[in-house]
């Protein structure tokens, strides 16, 4: 749903795109959302700069929110909704033209295209944490990987591991905190960097 601008999850959710959009370079007044009603830890983006997020994400911790939002906006600067759809097209195409070769052989497509753009998404998720990574530290995070990685396990808390397997759209968690490694050391927590770390 559109939510109001008055609701909390309204406000928490769009400063947090707003500062995303900003330290990834890309100008956020060309960035719009809707928030799905669930506890579940959800944020996805699709094409043109349009991103969905959960409830349950925006009542999350504000290092959670700032991760996990600055993934999106990740997958949004690396272009990959798009490439994603030309690879699928592209694959769909070929099939076809192989169906007039050889009669039949058309129907593959229904079982291999999902298999290469589900694996091609696995590895656009990897990519989006590392440059996730580059948007933290510059929205200010001091330890970036560390906060990925934290907000990670606090999806995973709420909504259970992955579905795993061929057709599964993004790679285990173990795979995602292993690109993440060498993860930064846990400093103390002052006041002066507890409140830097809560903007």
């Amino acid at each position: 749903y559109f939510p109001l601008p008055n609701q909390p999850e309204t406000a928490i959710v769009s400063e947090r795109l707003y500062r995303a959009a900003q330290a990834a370079g890309d100008d956020p007044a060309r960035y719009s959302f809707a928030l799905i009603k669930t506890r579940a830890v959800i944020a996805y983006s699709t094409e043109d700069a349009t991103f969905y997020f959960s409830q349950g994400l925006a009542r999350q911790r504000v290092q959670v929110v700032d991760a996990l939002v600055a993934h999106e906006v990740a997958h949004e600067v690396l272009g990959h909704a798009g490439k994603r759809r030309i690879l699928s097209l592209s694959l769909s195409a070929g099939f076809t033209v192989l169906g007039v070769v050889i009669p039949g052989a058309g129907l593959v497509d229904l079982l291999v295209n999902p298999l290469i753009v589900r694996a091609f998404t696995r590895d656009q998720e990897i990519a989006a944490d590392l440059r996730a990574v580059e948007i933290l530290r510059t929205m200010g995070r001091e330890a970036p990987r560390r906060a990925l990685a934290d907000a990670l396990h606090a999806a995973e808390a709420v909504n259970g591991p992955p579905r795993g397997g061929l057709l599964a759209a993004e790679p285990d968690l173990a795979d995602r905190l292993a690109a993440l490694e060498p993860l930064e050391p846990i400093r103390p927590l002052t006041a002066q960097s507890a409140d830097r770390q809560s903007r």
